[in-house]
């Protein structure tokens, strides 16, 4: 990798953590619009779709981060009653519309423009996912991102992250989520160390 190669994606990492929201929006937007990310349109090495079906028992799914929605597109219709998306670009939510339009899933899911660090929810879900998404919050912000969201699980909801190889600093947002969490259950394989981790908010972290 060159140097100026290098130095984009140091820049790009950058404003997709810290960058402001109207910054995000712009970056993500684009890479959305160039496809760059069309490869997500298929799914990939660990799947989080059958241990989101486990969980599921027919309520409803928030997936933060969504991207394109292959999740919302590949999960079985009849373990989930209504699934919201939440991506901070507008061309990765309209491509989730059409899709779930073409799948025949526009009454079933909806989808919308937010910074998942700013969204607000309208219900309570079973499961809140972060497929391949909660490594672009800011470490020191996982935690109480977590806190805040867990305000809106069922009594029986939990946390499910997908994360990327994990074998490098990644790592640390598993070692995050462990200390803090109740964990269900964790699974990492694969050649790009992937791991699907299935968690609830402690005790104390729900009632505050």
């Amino acid at each position: 990798m060159n140097i100026q190669r290098k130095a984009r994606n140091v820049f790009r990492a950058l404003v997709q953590r810290y960058g402001s929201e109207r910054q995000k929006k712009r970056l993500w937007d684009d890479e959305y619009a160039s496809g760059r990310w069309n490869y997500l349109d298929e799914t990939g090495e660990l799947s989080v779709h059958s241990t989101v079906e486990k969980y599921a028992s027919n309520g409803s799914i928030l997936d933060l981060g969504c991207g394109s929605a292959t999740a919302s597109i590949e999960l079985n219709p009849a373990v989930y009653s209504t699934y919201t998306g939440v991506d901070i670009s507008d061309v990765a939510v309209e491509k989730a519309r059409a899709r779930a339009q073409e799948a025949g899933r526009a009454d079933q899911n909806e989808y919308c423009q937010s910074d998942i660090l700013m969204y607000e929810p309208t219900r309570r879900y079973n499961i809140i996912l972060f497929g391949d998404s909660i490594y672009y919050v800011p470490f020191r912000r996982i935690s109480s991102m977590l806190k805040r969201y867990s305000q809106y699980l069922t009594a029986q909801g939990v946390f499910i992250a997908r994360l990327c190889d994990v074998s490098g600093t990644r790592g640390q947002i598993v070692d995050t989520i462990e200390s803090h969490s109740k964990i269900i259950e964790k699974h990492v394989g694969g050649q790009m160390k992937t791991c699907i981790i299935v968690f609830r908010p402690l005790s104390e972290m729900q009632a505050s």
